[in-house]
């Protein structure tokens, strides 16, 4: 059984970051789905490091990432949009 505080930590971590938000926020606002590739030609990131978010977001359960052919498709799960909204009403307290 995970530790709660350890989940939060995790959370903490990759959020504190720019590149994850605007991950979120592009599956967000792309009718809830996307690509990986396009995620990473939009926001000009590696594909790799791109792939090792998602990978960490997807054990968070706040996307989850299944492949179509070659391509792997993105999703937000119910804690993936949560998650956003939340951060979204965050930055924008000034």
């Amino acid at each position: 059984m995970k530790n709660f505080s350890d989940e939060r930590g995790q959370i903490q971590k990759l959020f504190l970051h720019n590149k994850p938000f605007l991950i979120l926020k592009m599956i967000y606002y792309n009718d809830n789905h996307t690509y990986a590739a396009i995620i990473s030609r939009k926001i000009d990131c590696s594909y790799s490091y791109i792939v090792k978010l998602l990978n960490k977001m997807s054990k968070l359960d706040i996307v989850k990432v299944s492949n179509d052919k070659h391509k792997r498709i993105v999703k937000l799960t119910d804690k993936g949009k949560k998650l956003f909204k939340l951060l979204l009403e965050v930055s924008t307290i000034k």
